[in-house]
């Protein structure tokens, strides 16, 4: 792994501080029309108005971008100050990367998906809707690169101590990028990820949630070879899983706003909540 991708510790207070607060207030003031597009949707969904319809998916499209910056400042503001506490609840690291990936590969047709898992189950303690979150981030991240056929992997394995996830990429551009340097320049101007659509605050968010659970999200960029991250967490000894608790509607709420970015608007069109 390259030394220089590695992430610092921590930001500062300060700069968390200013990071949660505006990613709260911009939460808060997205509820409302949030909820009343939700609300009208459902009414539109009735009848044959199809204009109305591809301005409602417009609108959704939009909100899920501006939702997702939103979470990023306020997850990695909270994960920075210490606010956010690790769960101890069990979860298959096979089971969530199968499931994200048979959904968002029905999502997204431009790039190819393939997921090789270890051959036994692979449990890590933690949320699983932040260890998805963790996953889409990555994946946001290689997406931005990848162009028309390119191919994003995901591997699991594990020893005795660790169970490691592996998403590599074929894009372009991946040399030339310094992963710790968006820390640096987060300090040096806080508002500059959401002016920029958030790029980058998603693999920080995702870096934060490696170390919330004891684990590491280390990069390794290779000339004319795309990117590899490897996610690395403390291997929990038990084959007693969580039942899950998340509704497919809500996860695929997750994977709308996380990948905002690369998805398009028609895809805003159906009822999801």
């Amino acid at each position: 792994m390259d030394e220089e991708n590695r992430f610092p510790s921590e930001l500062s207070r300060d700069t968390a501080w200013l990071l949660r607060n505006i990613g709260s207030a911009m939460r808060e003031a997205l509820n409302g029309s949030m909820a009343a597009s939700e609300l009208l949707g459902r009414r539109l969904e009735k009848g044959e108005l199809a204009d109305e319809r591809e301005y409602l998916a417009i609108l959704r499209h939009d909100q899920h971008r501006l939702l997702h910056i939103a979470e990023n400042l306020t997850e990695l503001g909270s994960l920075s100050l210490g606010e956010i506490k690790p769960e101890q609840s069990v979860q298959d690291l096979n089971q969530i990367c199968g499931e994200i990936v048979d959904t968002v590969s029905a999502m997204i047709g431009r790039v190819r998906f393939v997921f090789t898992p270890w051959r036994d189950i692979c449990c890590v303690n933690g949320s699983r809707e932040r260890l998805e979150s963790l996953i889409l981030n990555v994946i946001a991240y290689s997406l931005r690169r990848c162009e028309e056929g390119d191919t994003i992997t995901l591997r699991t394995e594990r020893d005795d101590d660790e169970v490691r996830l592996f998403i590599g990429d074929n894009g372009k551009g991946a040399e030339g990028e310094s992963v710790s340097a968006l820390y640096s320049a987060l300090e040096q101007d806080p508002l500059h990820g959401a002016t920029q659509g958030g790029a980058g605050l998603g693999l920080l968010v995702a870096e934060g949630i490696a170390r919330l659970y004891g684990g590491s999200l280390l990069l390794s960029a290779k000339q004319d070879q795309g990117m590899e991250s490897v996610l690395s967490l403390p291997r929990t000894r038990t084959n007693i899983l969580r039942v899950p608790g998340v509704e497919y509607g809500s996860r695929l709420r997750g994977i709308l706003t996380i990948l905002s970015g690369e998805l398009s608007r028609d895809k805003y069109m159906a009822p999801y909540l």
